[in-house]
């Protein structure tokens, strides 16, 4: 688990943001930013051929949760942000902040589960997705760590 944990937190999520500024306005533009396109993407999912129920609740949850944190976090300013952060934690703040954009990739799973009706074909699709998404950057990631052992280990 600690493992899921720290991948998500390494992906270009808000906490990096966070720890490469020090000012948490940045944070709330970029945040905004970042649901705004979230909003953005879930409206070009009503265009979706329509049938399954299922998914229009999904996406209009999603879209809810997503437009109501906008709602909310937009309205802060940086001092209340810092209390927040301070009260639940940075990487609970990231996490909880990065639902929203889940949303973005449960919606066509379900979409592509729904109309193949194959959940072999949809493991296939979700994982020929995954590979410039997730895995690339994780090989890339481990082959830099894998450098700077090597480096490292040479230095020693």
């Amino acid at each position: 688990m600690d493992f899921v944990r720290r991948f998500i937190l390494e992906l270009p999520t808000l906490f990096l943001i966070m720890h490469s500024t020090d000012d948490l306005a940045v944070v709330l533009v970029r945040l905004t930013e970042r649901w705004d396109w979230i909003i953005a993407a879930y409206h070009s999912y009503l265009g979706l051929p329509a049938g399954n129920d299922y998914t229009i609740v999904c996406m209009l949850v999603f879209l809810t949760i997503t437009q109501g944190m906008r709602l909310l976090y937009s309205q802060l300013t940086a001092e209340q942000l810092q209390i927040l952060l301070d009260m639940v934690g940075p990487r609970t703040f990231t996490i909880v902040t990065a639902v929203p954009s889940f949303g973005v990739i449960v919606i066509p799973i379900m979409q592509i589960l729904w109309i193949t009706r194959s959940p072999i074909t949809t493991l296939s699709l979700m994982l020929l997705i995954t590979i410039p998404v997730v895995i690339l950057p994780l090989a890339m990631l481990c082959f830099v760590r894998a450098r700077t052992r090597q480096s490292d280990d040479g230095q020693a």
